[in-house]
């Protein structure tokens, strides 16, 4: 094994260029947990998409009005639900106390801010 102060320049270059994609990485990361908590509370709230969206009849798509050019509308009851439950394990998975602070330990006390 080895400490940091042991590696050659060459070696601390690589580490130190990885390192700094990967800070940048986690704040973005961060960025997006904030989105996606936002979002989730959004689709929760009574009266939110959520409970407009289940009144939907399956199949019923939803078009798209986001301006993103491309983007297709989503079918209620399967587009929309399966993404719906990726926003909710992307937020199972990385909205934990102890990740949260490990992000803040990696990209500073206003990870996600920035």
């Amino acid at each position: 094994m080895a400490t940091y102060d042991s590696l050659t320049a060459e070696e601390k270059v690589i580490v130190e260029a990885f390192e700094r994609n990967f800070r940048g990485w986690i704040n973005g990361l961060a960025t997006t947990l904030i989105q996606a908590r936002a979002l989730d509370a959004a689709y929760d709230a009574g009266g939110g998409a959520g409970s407009i969206v289940a009144t939907l009849d399956n199949g019923e798509d939803i078009p798209n009005t986001s301006g993103i050019a491309g983007a297709q509308p989503l079918e209620q009851n399967t587009d929309f639900a399966v993404l719906i439950a990726g926003l909710n394990a992307f937020l199972a998975t990385y909205d934990t106390v102890a990740t949260r602070q490990r992000m803040a330990q990696a990209a500073g006390p206003t990870a996600g801010l920035d």
